[in-house]
């Protein structure tokens, strides 16, 4: 994840990519490659990082209201 976050274009930090997607990506890659040629590898690993920019995630939202500690319920 933090090879695909520096192969995109911007500023983006390996925690603003989806874990999941990233996941699943690496798994695809890896369960392929042995039935592919080896000159076929490159290509596969453009791929693989240009498919990085579907994986960033949305910017977090504000809260809609203040974060409290609640108290505990004394027995």
């Amino acid at each position: 994840m933090v090879k695909m976050s520096f192969h995109l274009k911007g500023d983006y930090l390996p925690y603003q990519l989806s874990f999941g997607g990233a996941l699943n990506e690496i798994i695809r890659l890896v369960s392929g490659l042995p039935y592919g040629s080896p000159g076929a590898l490159p290509g596969h690993m453009k791929h693989f990082y240009e498919m990085a920019q579907s994986l960033i995630l949305p910017g977090r939202r504000e809260r809609s209201y203040a974060r409290e500690v609640k108290s505990r319920k004394v027995k």
